[in-house]
């Protein structure tokens, strides 16, 4: 099939090339009628811009300010980094550059201070991880006033000015772990949730996993199956973390099933005995390598994997998508569990 050009649509539309070219760059001095005509044989005709080309010709440049965790301080985040290198790969002749604001997971002024960073670079986009739910919803205000869009990937903060978000449903998560303690549970076993990092009041992914939780047993009738939860952020001392894990076992002789909020599991699991993973049912989420070694071991059950790879391409294809391919971007772009 030939291609349509400039040439054929100024053919039909009997005008010149270059009020095509004025209409499809949207380079305006065209009147609403005669740019309505355009558009529309355009679209009949199936006529695609050639993106590439009017982007090299135009010389511009797209920043987007990376403010992530860097996978130094927890190696969850070695794999939206890969996505994100990836989808870079592809997308490297729009003219696109991106600037890294690493800062350390577990360090809320660091966190601030790079997000204050990335603001005064004055980028064309914040592709961010907003970890910290108060703070980002902050910054977030602070660069609308700028009109710098935020793309957010693997947390989802409820704010009507971002752009995208790119990630998991984490209430469904919670949910279908709810589920998945349904096939195995008996009345009266007892659910203990572990949050190892951040308090959930200031991280919404993981309280949003915790509600989910906790909805699927109440629409389900399972009130006979309490579930509590606790919060540990010294779990990168290993004495601290084992005399901690002892406390629970010891508080809670009823427990059966255990749920991981993060990506943490591991951090627990090195601890248990042979008894241990014969007693519990353990569900945790993502596949990196501690934690793919333990389902190997049978001392994780399930593994909710949240696909972050594809969280950091998607982030970046967004980007593209609505800004130089001037696509509509959804709002949030959810996928999928995958299930191990």
């Amino acid at each position: 099939m030939k291609k349509v050009t400039i040439k054929d649509i100024a053919h039909i539309a009997g005008v010149s090339r270059g009020t095509v070219d004025r209409v499809i760059n949207r380079r305006g001095n065209v009147a609403k009628s005669i740019e309505k005509k355009i558009l529309k044989i355009a679209n009949e005709l199936g006529y695609e811009k050639n993106l590439m080309a009017s982007t090299l010709a135009s010389n511009k440049m797209y920043k987007i300010a990376i403010v992530c965790p860097d996978p130094s301080s927890d190696i969850f985040w070695a794999q939206p980094r890969e996505g994100i290198t990836n989808a870079l790969e592809l997308v490297r002749h729009y003219g696109i550059i991106v600037e890294y604001y690493d800062f350390n997971l577990f360090t809320k002024d660091q966190f601030c201070m790079q997000m204050e960073n990335a603001i005064k670079s004055n980028p064309d986009a914040i592709l961010t991880a907003p970890v910290f739910t108060s703070e980002s919803l902050e910054y977030l205000e602070a660069a609308e006033k700028l009109n710098i869009p935020f793309i957010t990937i693997n947390t989802e903060i409820d704010h009507p000015d971002i752009l995208c978000y790119v990630g998991q449903n984490s209430h469904n998560s919670g949910y279908l772990a709810g589920r998945l303690f349904h096939l195995r549970v008996k009345p009266e076993e007892e659910i203990v949730a572990f949050n190892l990092g951040h308090t959930l009041r200031n991280a919404q992914h993981y309280y949003d996993k915790v509600v989910g939780l906790k909805d699927y047993f109440s629409s389900h009738n399972m009130l006979q199956n309490p579930v509590f939860w606790y919060e540990f952020d010294q779990f990168y001392d290993e004495r601290k973390l084992k005399d901690f894990w002892d406390e629970i076992k010891s508080k809670h002789p009823k427990m059966k099933g255990i749920f991981f909020t993060n990506s943490r599991a591991y951090r627990i699991a090195q601890f248990f005995t042979d008894q241990d993973r014969d007693t519990y049912d353990v569900i945790g989420f993502d596949m990196i390598e501690p934690n793919i070694k333990y389902l190997k071991e049978d001392k994780i059950d399930f593994i909710i994997n949240q696909n972050p790879i594809q969280q950091g391409y998607s982030g970046i294809m967004n980007f593209v998508n609505y800004f130089i391919l001037k696509k509509k971007s959804e709002r949030l772009n959810t996928f999928r569990w995958i299930l191990y």
